[in-house]
């Protein structure tokens, strides 16, 4: 049986072996590939940013969101709360920007219970372009979250790892085209298994995310280049 003080020495030259390969591999380069190239999206007036829809959200006794498809991507049922998180992270971000009008629930479902009343059977992009039109925006951004698995154990040491899924898809309002798509799937792994994922923990600490916290980080990243994509006014 090995004493504590071989196991803690162990543990100290097996942190110092990976730190060192990270230093290496990021001499090389192999961790500042960022892109240079990013396309410009057409120059956008006007902007509405919808409430974050949520797969599997039309199950009977659930109040339904503001959901314009019936698609299920996940069969996880995705609780409403993990959703709101998110559409509060991109209100935020944009509700004082001039460019961006911030479509509240309550108008969100107001609009797609009267449309429904009169138009049964629409598609999604149909459906987006008519509210696109009906607020007088050039685009809508619209996206849905349809992965929200909570983490097993605690910062250090975990059973399960915290796995998140969602895009955003920005569809112009003229013509029902998809300008901008981002699209974030991930289940957090540790450092040792992908040491590719150097970025990730640099800017987020050496422990186990919780999918709220994972969550928030994906939808930065997505903000982030929207933003790219958009400059300082589209």
């Amino acid at each position: 049986m090995k004493s504590p003080g071989r196991h803690i020495a162990a543990q100290k030259a097996y942190a110092a072996a990976i730190l060192l390969i990270i230093i290496t591999l990021s001499g090389c380069g192999l961790f500042n590939n960022n892109p240079t190239d990013i396309a410009p999206l057409p120059r956008l007036k006007r902007i509405a940013i919808l409430p974050i829809d949520r797969a599997s959200a039309r199950v009977a006794s659930e109040r339904p969101t503001c959901s314009l498809s019936d698609s299920v991507v996940d069969k996880n049922i995705i609780p409403p709360e993990p959703a709101k998180v998110l559409t509060d992270i991109l209100f935020q971000r944009y509700n004082n920007s001039p460019q961006f009008l911030i479509v509240p629930q309550g108008r969100c479902m107001g609009f797609l219970n009267n449309f429904l009343a009169s138009n049964i059977s629409q598609s999604q992009i149909a459906l987006i372009r008519s509210f696109g039109r009906q607020l007088g925006v050039d685009a809508v951004l619209y996206g849905k979250l349809y992965k929200f698995k909570e983490r097993i154990g605690n910062n250090y040491s975990v059973k399960r790892p915290a796995s998140v899924g969602f895009d955003l898809n920005l569809i112009r309002t003229r013509d029902g085209a998809l300008l901008w798509r981002f699209n974030f799937e991930k289940t957090q792994q540790a450092l040792t298994e992908n040491l590719f994922d150097i970025k990730f923990y640099r800017s987020q600490g050496m422990r186990w995310l919780t999918a709220g916290e994972l969550a928030r980080y994906g939808m930065e990243k997505a903000m982030e280049d929207l933003d790219k994509r958009m400059g300082p006014e589209s």
